[in-house]
């Protein structure tokens, strides 16, 4: 088996799409098919099943793409441990969240690269789950990942775990105290929310569904730097971590009377097989000093 077919198959699985795996690795479609073909004729096994326009990986396919993650990974080990006296030339692949990549992760890659000046290094962004896909996949090495829930897949390791608190956010000129305000309040405000599929914006809809208020959603954003800068000119009110949303001074938190503050989990991951390289162990060094 050719590792280029192996990586077009892993990367088809990964979009789910032949035609966008096509697109992302600047091939032809009928070369990707010709690929797959290929493989299934040397397997005698079938990948996919096709149904129109959409595919659906086999269990033999599973099994392949299981093997696959696991030869890549070998690779990236093996290439990491002969390049252990040239680390300054290596890569690092971390994978964020969109609110770590604009409030923690520049001042840790601020010192990482003062060490290491020469190391590529590529953000990945994402929501908490395709964060954690990237790594058991093998498109990133690390991640920061914010998430509500606690528990991670058996293939990642835990490398560090931090609470942050979740809360309302308003102009830091807005009349309103930040000591104590009512569901009532709520209710006359104006929200700026990030997109439907952010799990900020989930819980905040849980929230109000529970206490049986409908929000008034004046927009939303995929970005976390323009939330910020609409609330802090005074056009709505936000929902956000205290890890994002304290460092401005242009907001205020609103606390909201008897109501406990929602928590989530900042948590430093990375797959149990990938080799910890210096330049890993680096930044795993740095992000314990920074967030502790």
């Amino acid at each position: 088996m050719e590792n280029r077919n192996l990586f077009t198959f892993k990367r088809v699985c990964e979009l789910n799409s032949i035609t966008k795996a096509a697109d992302q690795l600047g091939y032809a479609q009928s070369t990707v098919t010709t690929q797959i073909k290929l493989l299934e004729t040397e397997l005698g096994v079938k990948l996919f099943e096709r149904f129109g326009n959409t595919i659906r990986i086999t269990d033999a396919g599973k099994k392949l793409l299981e093997f696959s993650n696991e030869i890549f990974r070998i690779t990236d080990r093996f290439l990491d441990s002969i390049h252990e006296g040239k680390e300054t030339s290596g890569s690092l692949r971390i994978a964020a969240v969109d609110s770590i990549c604009m409030t923690v992760l520049p001042d840790i890659l601020n010192r990482f690269i003062q060490k290491y000046p020469n190391v590529t290094i590529k953000i990945v962004p994402g929501v908490a789950d395709e964060l954690k896909h990237y790594l058991v996949s093998g498109q990133a090495d690390i991640a920061l990942v914010l998430d509500f829930n606690k528990s991670i897949a058996d293939e990642l390791d835990l490398l560090l775990e931090k609470t942050v608190e979740v809360g309302f956010y308003i102009a830091a000129d807005s009349p309103l105290e930040s000591t104590g305000i009512s569901l009532e309040d709520l209710k006359k405000l104006k929200f700026i929310l990030t997109e439907p599929n952010c799990q900020y914006r989930r819980r905040f809809e849980a929230f109000f569904e529970k206490v049986g208020i409908k929000p008034d959603i004046l927009m939303e954003s995929a970005s976390t730097e323009a939330i910020i800068k609409l609330v802090a000119n005074g056009l709505g009110i936000t929902y956000l971590p205290g890890l994002v949303a304290n460092k401005d001074q242009r907001i205020k938190r609103l606390h909201l009377k008897d109501q406990e503050s929602d928590i989530l989990f900042l948590q430093l991951l990375m797959h149990k097989n990938k080799w910890k390289s210096t330049i890993i162990h680096e930044f795993i060094r740095i992000c314990e000093v920074h967030l502790e």
